[in-house]
């Protein structure tokens, strides 16, 4: 599941990169270019600025997909945006909390509720926050039996599932950080048992976090009990950033990238570290996410110095660069449709912006082979309509081969006969809808026809 984005600054990391551009395309607001990063294509879209804003960042993704992030406006005040991940259109807005303060989003789940951190007092104080699923804000409670004009404002929120259950930390009266499991935003949490703060929870309720002491550890928590994630060998610290549904904890070991398997209905099992590998040129490297698929992201090399944003799919390291001119990229979220979503500097005015990343490992059909792909709405008469999409090659070669066209974020199979493919939707709901060639990915921009 996506997760986890600090709220210590929107700025992270600074880089250099050289890769072997493809085509540049422009679809609406958003710019993308191709590139070859091994044996992968890798997409990469600019989601832009917000009209006389200065910076712009992607913070968590969901499957629908939508996107969160935080951008500045014209008064270079920060807005939270939400990005249709298909088309890099902003379809609304989440609301701060405080208007003195910065709400952070940091997760982000299917239903499109929230959880963050606002930021008090040049990050002193902290506020762990909830957003619905129209982007209204609430803060959390503390802890039961803390004060509560101080416990208010010493809680941090990082994670939240399917089910609406939120997790980060609150602190005592001593100072003392409990990690913590909200079952809604409207109840006291639960206290763990762990000195600490927890980063991520699936949908079985399963928490990940860190346990603070002389050196920090990573837990898993689940039925009321939390186990220690072991270092790598010879190594002393654990951290855990994220959890998928299936059994995967994203992390890292001192300064190395780790994922931890475990059993989710075998509480007996102990969790197994794997370390990942670190990209050629880099030393270290930091996960942040990870999907129900397994695909991990991150990001290789030193915050505001060096690093790339980075995918690890099949064991294997994929170094997503950086936007070509940019200096730095950090990926911050994937979803389980495989979409990576993350900040870096871009051409020409070298500030942040929101990126989103798509990487087709090959083996299947090179755009190159592509000629067009059409898509509109067609009356039948009687106000009935059909939408209809048509892909085009430049020959029969790949007939009996299949490409994903989604509609709406509903992807499906259609298989090319010739060499064309075509889908039809009979009698689709009236307004508009989002039509794109998702497999192979990042060939054409996505087509938004309208029945009426």
């Amino acid at each position: 599941m996506d997760n986890h984005t600090t709220t210590k600054t929107i700025k992270l990391l600074a880089a250099a990169f050289s890769m072997a551009l493809g085509v540049v395309a422009n679809a609406g607001e958003t710019r993308s270019i191709k590139y070859a990063a091994g044996a992968s294509q890798i997409i990469i879209r600019d989601l832009g600025l917000l009209p006389g804003g200065t910076a712009s960042a992607g913070l968590a993704i969901n499957s629908e997909p939508i996107i969160v992030g935080l951008a500045t406006d014209s008064n270079l005040d920060l807005q939270r945006p939400f990005w249709d991940a298909n088309t890099g259109a902003i379809v609304g807005f989440a609301d701060n909390f405080d208007p003195a303060a910065t709400a952070v989003p940091e997760h982000l789940n299917n239903n499109r509720e929230m959880a963050g951190t606002e930021v008090i007092s040049s990050g002193r104080l902290f506020r762990g926050i909830y957003w619905n699923a129209t982007g209204q804000a609430f803060g959390l409670p503390p802890l039961s039996g803390i004060d509560p004009l101080f416990g208010e404002v010493h809680i941090m929120a990082h994670g939240i599932n399917n089910l609406g259950q939120i997790v980060g930390s609150s602190q005592d009266e001593n100072f003392t950080s409990h990690a913590v499991l909200w079952q809604n935003k409207d109840t006291a949490p639960i206290d763990l048992g762990v000195v600490g703060d927890s980063n991520g929870v699936n949908d079985l309720s399963h928490v990940v976090g860190n346990i603070f002491g002389s050196a920090v550890h990573g837990f898993l928590w689940r039925n009321g009990s939390f186990i220690q994630l072991n270092a790598l060998s010879g190594q002393v610290v654990s951290e855990a950033s994220a959890i998928n549904n299936t059994g995967l904890i994203a992390g890292k070991s001192n300064i190395f990238p780790v994922v931890w398997e475990y059993d989710p209905g075998n509480p007996g099992r102990v969790p197994r570290i794997q370390q990942l590998p670190i990209p050629a040129g880099f030393f270290s490297a930091t996960t942040t996410a990870v999907n129900d698929f397994g695909d991990v992201v991150g990001y290789a090399g030193s915050p505001n110095i060096d690093s790339h944003a980075v995918l690890w799919r099949n064991g294997m390291a994929i170094d997503l660069g950086v936007w070509p001119g940019g200096h730095y990229s950090v990926a911050n979220g994937i979803n389980d449709l495989g979409q990576i979503v993350g900040t870096g500097t871009v051409s020409g005015n070298n500030l942040d912006h929101a990126l989103i990343w798509t990487v087709d490992e090959g083996g299947g059909i090179p755009c190159e082979d592509l000629v067009s792909f059409q898509v509109r709405c067609q009356s039948n008469g009687g106000g009935a309509h059909r939408l209809q999409a048509q892909l085009t090659l430049t020959n029969a070669s790949h007939s009996g081969e299949q490409v994903t066209i989604t509609v709406d974020g509903n992807p499906t199979p259609v298989t090319i006969n010739g060499n064309r493919a075509q889908l039809q939707v009979n009698n689709p709901a009236p307004g508009e809808h989002t039509v794109a060639l998702t497999d192979p990915a990042g060939c054409f921009p996505p087509a938004v026809p309208s029945c009426r």
